[in-house]
């Protein structure tokens, strides 16, 4: 009887993905993951530095804390740790939204939004793409005629990569608190070559920014991000903070590469590198693969039958990539890039496929 309070919530299906990907023998390229496996001393560095209490005991996460005001040049108070940026994106949700209140996100992109939307009944309007991949900015200008409260601004998005400057970025900020609105910047692929909207929350009120661990700093098992804002923001926004905000492994690898930074620099290059290098293997078989700032490629193929055909040939080699996704890009796949030994796999097998298809 007391779950009816919540009826709406059965009509949201939530579905575990189970992994069915050889993770020893496969190619990773689906889920903008870290490609490259870590080397095997890799945690036996990361633990060398603990007492042995480390296991014993709650979570400090105060070091953590201090390492990242130090490596974002912003106090501690500006800063919450959470579960991924998708812990950011729940929280922002259940402090700030009120249901039938209007959100905004540049779409298609990271499925959360969506489903947050649906569990906090507020209405997602998704602000798209023309089918040149440009922004739709009459979308955008029509979204903030409508009252909303929250626009996500993924940057870079994926699969549809559009990159602001930080000149763009302070023009819609300032669009969206003319309106009331906060302006929530979404930085998963930041240190691949995007700018910050971090120089903005020293200007505007209404300005949020997200980060994490999953991309860039290679760790997405640690399941750890964080948010940005002025102090008054985090004062609010903090409350709901579990008593934890992360265990104490996670906490501990990000601290080991927050230390040892040049890591992260190091496997953003080598990824920029890569993406050169496949963009220009597949131009050379007539495909034009789309991005510049992230860790992946957009690559569109003949027709939805070529690329559903094409994802099925390469998971049969345990090269596993995204796609088809729905219209109008489904004859598009998206791949997560690796370092440069790595896609050379992929690339032999594209062009093998592309000879037949």
């Amino acid at each position: 009887m007391f779950l009816k309070k919540k009826s709406y919530l059965r009509a949201i299906q939530r579905i575990r993905i189970p992994e069915t990907r050889d993770l020893v023998h496969g190619l990773r390229l689906d889920r903008n993951e870290r490609v490259a496996d870590w080397p095997d001393n890799f945690m036996a560095e990361v633990l060398s530095s603990k007492h042995a209490s480390f296991f014993s005991t709650y979570p400090d996460l105060s070091g953590l804390y201090k390492k990242l005001s130090s490596h974002l040049n912003v106090k501690q108070s500006q800063v919450l740790v959470s579960s991924g940026i998708d812990g950011v994106i729940k929280t922002l949700f259940e402090i700030l939204v009120n249901p039938g209140e209007k959100i905004g996100v540049f779409a298609p992109t990271y499925a959360m939004y969506d489903v947050y939307a649906k569990l906090f009944q507020s209405e997602m309007v998704h602000v798209g793409y023309k089918e040149n991949y440009e922004p739709n900015w009459d979308s955008f200008e029509a979204f903030l005629k409508q009252d909303p409260i929250i626009l996500f601004l993924p940057n870079p998005n994926q699969p549809i990569e559009s990159c602001f400057s930080l000149e763009e970025l302070r023009l819609i900020a300032k669009k969206c608190l003319d309106i009331g609105c906060l302006f929530v910047v979404d930085e998963a692929y930041h240190y691949f070559g995007a700018e910050s909207a971090l120089p903005l929350i020293n200007e505007f009120e209404n300005v949020v920014v997200m980060r994490t661990f999953s991309k860039a700093f290679g760790i997405p098992s640690a399941r750890l991000g964080y948010m940005v804002s002025t102090e008054e923001n985090m004062e609010l926004l903090s409350k709901t903070r579990l008593a934890h905000e992360a265990n104490a492994l996670s906490a501990a690898m990000a601290e080991y590469l927050l230390d040892n930074f040049d890591i992260v620099k190091d496997y953003a290059n080598q990824i920029n590198q890569a993406r050169a290098y496949v963009k220009k293997e597949l131009l050379e078989l007539g495909v034009h693969a789309r991005g510049e700032k992230g860790n992946y490629l957009l690559i569109p193929l003949a027709s939805s039958l070529q690329t559903k055909n094409c994802v099925a040939s390469l998971r049969e080699q345990k090269i596993y990539v995204k796609g088809p996704w729905n219209a109008p890009w489904d004859n598009c796949i998206t791949i997560t890039l690796g370092p440069k030994d790595l896609m050379e796999r992929f690339i032999e097998s594209i062009k093998e496929f592309m000879r037949h298809a």
